[in-house]
């Protein structure tokens, strides 16, 4: 008796390779659009969950701070070191209260990323980290992350001025627009980031029909 053969036919193996060949085809380019717009949705979550911590900071030390932007006008895209990083920028957040002229600023103002190491003083160890920790103020908790390297931002604001506990004088809310790199696909959402004067802070998705922010 003859025993016949298990395995696939020719014609078999290359109808599922067809099969497999649709199936990626349709599958790749949806999993790099939801990979690209959750790089977006991280550092716009990272930007607003900085601006609540200084927020918080802002009324805990009694502090005004006046934000600098190098770029502004929402349609100037630029890295968000560029923008809003502090590295090498400490200068984009200038702050002033009685503590910083107490340690030793006659102007009462110090940059933010230096007020913890100013306020530290002969502070050692553990105790000095915490100040540090604690009072230094910044627009970002985490800078140069990989989500920084492959996101744009614009600010519609070159200058906002920020009293405790984060509200404002000036009349216009302060908005961030956080997009890809990629501008390519066109289905990727453009997210944004809102301060209004009243200290109230959301983000959401930006609606470039009518210029607006939608949570």
């Amino acid at each position: 008796m003859k025993t016949k053969s298990a395995g696939f036919s020719l014609l078999e193996l290359l109808v599922g390779m067809v099969i497999v060949t649709i199936g990626l085809s349709a599958a790749i380019p949806s999993y790099l659009r939801n990979m690209r717009q959750g790089e977006v949705d991280r550092y716009t979550q990272q930007l607003e969950a900085g601006f609540f911590g200084l927020r918080a900071k802002l009324g805990q030390q009694k502090t005004s701070c006046t934000l600098n932007f190098d770029i502004s006008g929402l349609n100037n895209f630029a890295a968000p070191a560029d923008v809003v990083e502090m590295k090498d920028h400490p200068e984009r957040i200038e702050c002033c209260n009685s503590d910083i002229e107490a340690a030793g600023r006659p102007s009462g103002c110090a940059y933010g990323p230096e007020i913890g190491t100013l306020l530290a003083g002969d502070s050692s160890g553990a105790e000095k980290d915490k100040i540090i920790r604690d009072r230094s103020l910044r627009l970002l908790d985490r800078e140069g992350t990989p989500e920084s390297e492959v996101v744009v931002m614009s600010v519609n604001l070159a200058k906002y001025e920020l009293t405790p506990p984060g509200t404002s004088t000036m009349p216009d809310d302060l908005i961030f627009l956080i997009r890809s790199t990629n501008t390519q696909e066109e289905r990727l959402r453009t997210r944004c980031v809102v301060l209004s004067s009243t200290g109230y802070l959301f983000r959401g998705s930006w609606n470039p029909l009518d210029s607006s922010c939608e949570k």
